[in-house]
């Protein structure tokens, strides 16, 4: 019952050149899926290393329709929501999170509207998963006012078969604290939301790098 799907690349900014590797493979293989939106995941502790991928691989990151963000810190999670080129901001909501959900961040990053996520295959998995599932993802959506605006209700799935209707899903999210319709946003305006917001950040980003190249080369 879905329109459509994003194809995700997730790698890790501490690894170095396996990430740079990573993300090369992500972005060819982006490439082989022109019909399909395609994702690029950076998971990150410090901000410095997030800094350095991003710097280091801007091109290749460019790529790619969303950028989405995975803190593994309380200072990855600030600085995640305090990026201006990120659009997503994905919490890995099936384990403990080294980090608590600021009212000082989440204000930053409605700030610069970024969406937060939580993918529900993280409660599909095991009885530990879905405990801390519940748990996380209810605070956020206390935290970001019920999640009426820039949450978004994803999968995360590795197979097909961890995909569930949308219906489904609804029901996972009331059980822990949305409204129906919230929900139900999470996964349809929500995201095309993201999407309007992901394609006019890449394309000043684009802008910009032209506007600095042609500073440089004149």
């Amino acid at each position: 019952g879905y329109a459509g799907f994003v194809l995700d690349t997730r790698v890790e900014a501490k690894q170095g050149e396996r990430c740079r590797r990573a993300l090369l493979e992500g972005a060819k293989r982006s490439e082989a899926f022109p019909d399909a939106k395609t994702r690029l995941t950076i998971a990150f502790a410090e901000p410095l290393d997030l800094q350095g991928v991003m710097r280091s691989m801007a091109k290749e990151i460019a790529k790619f329709d969303v950028l989405a963000l995975e803190p593994e810190s309380e200072r990855a999670f600030a600085s995640a929501c305090a990026n201006k080129h990120a659009d997503v901001v994905s919490v890995r909501a099936g384990q403990r999170l080294k980090y608590k959900f600021g009212a000082g961040q989440i204000k930053a990053a409605f700030g610069n509207k970024i969406s937060f996520e939580v993918c529900y295959a993280d409660a599909l998995r095991d009885s530990t998963s879905r405990m801390w599932f519940f748990n996380n993802a209810g605070a956020l959506a206390r935290a970001t006012r019920g999640g009426r605006e820039y949450f978004l209700i994803s999968s995360g799935a590795n197979r097909a078969m961890e995909v569930r209707s949308m219906h489904d899903v609804v029901n996972l999210a009331t059980l822990f604290g949305m409204k129906e319709h919230a929900a139900r946003n999470a996964m349809t305006t929500n995201v095309d939301v993201m999407l309007k917001l992901s394609k006019r950040r890449r394309d000043v980003d684009f802008s910009a790098s032209e506007v600095t190249k042609m500073n440089v080369d004149g």
